[in-house]
């Protein structure tokens, strides 16, 4: 039986997991406590936040940011989020190398942007100050916002995966997409890079790597493909297979080309009660199955698409042709 401080300590995980955050220690004695539970019982992702071992080895890379946020933010919950860390709590497909910093909207006494340690703040005259919502009791940017300030900061790359994103969480088309810019982004830097960004936006792209894989594929001139293509499976009719990328080339071939993310593999919401063996195993029962439909089927992964001299190189082996 625990100490009457293990049940403490007990009681404040269980309320920082059920809140999906991080235990944040407010002061050097519950500190201690934690730093003495650590690394047996307790990870400690930052230098203040905690969480059991078990349970953070169940979270997946996107999960794990969140709870930080979550937790930095119960440190000053009188700070609005903004940028990136609006984005994540928002659910956009924000890179994670941008999550290094919390991104505050600076207040009344902050002006002007003005960064320390962690924390990245963000100035903004009363002419440009955003709508502010409570997201899970953390003050954020509101959606549109945090949208078009992503798409004003971001490059195209990262852009385009919040302008696809936004897309299909607005519910608007590409035209309702140029006049929020136009709009919120009224008399700030960036407005024509963001505008620019979002007129290749596809509300059919399923996630940032995909649509970071196309905006390579922009980049490069190559023939862009069709998203999330019905293909009909002759074993099993009416139940037909979705791909990420579809090409049909100038000479009849046909390439799909499928990004294969690991989430597939862990997400529960994904994997529906099957082991990752069986998961495997489904998916190349997949391609099997689809490589007889088509003609050729491209497989990469978000390390492909990190690596863009890796991903040209494979669209160009699988005979995607420049067009631009």
């Amino acid at each position: 039986m625990g100490t009457k401080r293990d049940v403490e300590i007990g009681i404040l995980l269980d309320e920082a997991q059920r809140a999906h955050r991080c235990l944040a220690a407010h002061d050097r004695k519950l500190k201690a406590a934690l730093d003495r539970r650590t690394p047996n019982q307790l990870v400690c992702p930052r230098s203040h936040l905690y969480a059991r071992k078990v349970y953070w080895n169940g979270l997946g890379r996107r999960q794990r940011e969140e709870h930080i946020l979550r937790a930095e933010a119960t440190l000053r919950p009188e700070l609005v989020l903004c940028h990136a860390s609006a984005a994540l709590l928002h659910g956009l497909p924000v890179s994670f190398r941008r999550l290094a910093s919390v991104h505050v909207l600076s207040g009344e006494r902050w002006p002007s942007t003005r960064s320390a340690g962690r924390v990245t703040r963000h100035g903004r005259t009363e002419a440009t100050r955003p709508m502010v919502e409570r997201l899970d009791g953390i003050l954020v940017t509101s959606l549109e916002d945090t949208i078009v300030d992503c798409l004003l900061e971001l490059g195209f790359r990262e852009g385009l995966a919040i302008a696809d994103a936004g897309l299909a969480r607005l519910g608007i088309d590409a035209a309702e997409l140029d006049a929020l810019i136009s709009e919120r982004g009224r008399h700030r830097p960036g407005v024509r890079h963001a505008l620019e960004t979002a007129r290749h936006a596809d509300a059919r792209s399923e996630s940032g790597g995909e649509s970071m894989a196309r905006a390579i594929m922009i980049e490069h001139g190559f023939m862009l493909p069709e998203l999330q293509v019905l293909i009909e499976n002759p074993d099993n009719p009416g139940h037909p297979w979705r791909c990420d990328f579809f090409w049909e080339l100038p000479d009849g071939t046909i390439v799909v080309g499928e990004l294969d993310g690991g989430e597939k593999y862990v997400n529960p919401a994904m994997t529906h009660g099957r082991d990752v063996l069986q998961v495997m195993r489904d998916e190349r029962l997949r391609e099997s199955g689809m490589t007889l439909a088509v003609d050729r089927v491209m497989r990469f992964t978000f390390s492909d698409v990190a690596n863009e001299a890796r991903l040209v190189a494979l669209l160009e082996r699988f005979g995607i042709p420049h067009v631009a």
